[in-house]
Order: C-alpha cells, then sequence, then structure tokens
C-alpha cells in the first residue's frame, strides 16, 4: 500500500528581529486622546493588549507602574466618542513616551475596543486601496 502524504496549508512568518507581539498595533489616523492621572495625552497606537501614547512631560510615571486610562474612541460616526476605561503596564518608556500592556479590562471596554481597532483597520485598507 501507497500513503499520499497530505500537504499542509501552513504559512510561516519569520520575524527579522527578536519582538514577539501578540498584538498587532495600529496607528490612529484621527487624533484620539488618552485621559492618565490628571493629564491627557495623544495616542501613538493601540492594539487589543497594549497601546503607547505620548505625555507633555517626562518623568511622569515609573517602568511597571499601574495605570487607570480613559481612551476615547470615535465610533462609526465622528460625533459619536465611546470612552473605553483600563488598566495599564507601563512597559517600556522612551522620553515622553510610554508603551504600555493592557494588565485589566472589561468585556464592554474591550469589546468597544476591538470595534474600535477593527474599524480603523478597515478604513486604512479602503484609504490605502484607492
Amino acid at each position: 500500500m501507497f500513503w499520499k502524504k497530505k500537504t499542509s496549508n501552513e504559512i510561516t512568518i519569520e520575524l527579522a528581529s527578536d519582538e514577539r507581539r501578540h498584538g498587532v498595533r495600529i496607528k490612529p489616523l484621527d487624533e484620539t486622546i488618552i485621559h492618565h492621572g490628571n493629564y491627557q495625552s495623544r495616542l501613538m497606537d493601540i492594539s487589543s493588549i497594549g497601546l503607547s501614547f505620548i505625555a507633555d512631560k517626562s518623568n511622569l510615571y515609573k517602568k511597571k507602574d499601574g495605570l487607570e486610562v480613559s481612551i476615547m474612541l470615535p465610533g462609526a460616526s465622528t460625533e459619536a466618542i465611546s470612552p473605553c476605561v483600563c488598566t495599564v503596564k507601563i512597559i517600556y518608556i522612551a522620553k515622553t513616551s510610554y508603551h504600555c500592556q493592557i494588565i485589566q479590562i472589561d468585556r464592554k471596554n474591550q469589546s468597544l475596543l476591538d470595534l474600535f481597532i477593527l474599524n480603523e483597520q478597515k478604513r486604512q485598507i479602503q484609504l490605502h486601496s484607492r
């Protein structure tokens, strides 16, 4: 008897660097505001598991600090703004940019965040495909 070797439809992607993120971060096209402590900043990029923001001042926080943030996410229409509240841990600081991992978020806010990311990805694909 002979068996045919099964073919695999797997795709392997090799990264050039040692960075192994578990989520792809996107940069919002429109300015998105994030409130943290008594400050507000501009969101640099976001994923379902992390975010980065640029603060006006340096040395606001330290690495590994836990911080409750509120991200003002634009909804389906430009007038609708939905605040997404979560707790983040600062994992990397570069001057005034803070790179964070989301460590606590409820289902409602996770759904808001996922919907925002999906809509933003669709919007960016449409803009680049023209």
